[in-house]
């Protein structure tokens, strides 16, 4: 602006975002019989239902439909999807693929983006390699030798193995993703409760565990960088091979 020139202000548009709680439930059923002989029953019970909620909130995070449930990064119409490479073989996973995930990765993710994998994608990112001349420079950092830990870092990220990721081959087997770009709002907790009159001509304890919740993705769609034609997204994955 000149000096006394006059300003222009900027009228930026705001994307609104409505989420309603969903709820999640499990429900038990023992016997007296069984609660007088497991002395623990209920603590290992309702352990057991945290740890398996937990599993099927990270699932949501990776998978989830939107339809009656948190949308996934899978399903979000933000995520990047990486083609493979010409030639490249069925059910693998190359030095190239792992270039071009994290080329297409949103600018400030770099450092709070994590690899999530589906666990036989281990040996392929163990023996994957780039070609200098006659030899090859292993790509994926192990912290150690194959005789460590096995989880280690690609681009200085960590690698972290989920179950709810897709198996070998197939869309979601290896995934780039930026956990702090996905809105996750949830009520009161894991709420429990048990009852003896639910069952009661059959001398059972009912136990129940609700939970209400919901997510999506922060972005909504793909960006394309101010100069550059390849969009970038905090959710990038790899197409089939």
């Amino acid at each position: 602006v000149s000096e006394a020139g006059s300003l222009t202000g900027a009228r930026p548009k705001f994307r609104q975002i409505q989420m309603d709680l969903l709820k999640l439930a499990g429900l038990y059923y023992a016997t007296d019989e069984l609660i007088q002989d497991a002395t623990a029953l209920a603590a290992e019970a309702e352990r057991a239902f945290i740890e398996e909620f937990n599993f099927v909130f990270d699932d949501l995070v990776v998978n989830g439909s939107g339809a009656a449930q948190p949308l996934g990064i899978l399903k979000s119409a933000a995520l990047v999807t990486v083609p493979k490479e010409a030639n490249q073989a069925a059910a693998s996973i190359v030095a190239e693929n792992i270039v071009k995930m994290w080329a297409r990765l949103a600018q400030g993710s770099e450092s709070t983006a994590v690899w999530l994998i589906n666990k036989n994608c281990l040996p392929q990112l163990i023996q994957m390699n780039i070609t200098i001349g006659v030899c090859g420079q292993l790509v994926y950092m192990q912290p150690g030798s194959i005789a460590g830990v096995p989880s280690g870092t690609l681009f200085g990220r960590p690698v972290v193995v989920a179950e709810q990721c897709s198996t070998l081959g197939t869309v979601g087997d290896i995934l780039l993703f930026d956990p702090q770009q996905y809105l996750w709002i949830e009520k009161g907790g894991i709420q429990a409760a048990s009852s003896i009159h639910v069952q009661f001509l059959t001398d059972e304890m009912v136990y129940r565990w609700i939970v209400r919740v919901n997510g999506q993705p922060w972005w909504n769609l793909p960006e394309t960088p101010y100069k550059g034609s390849d969009s970038v997204s905090p959710y990038v994955a790899l197409a089939t091979r």
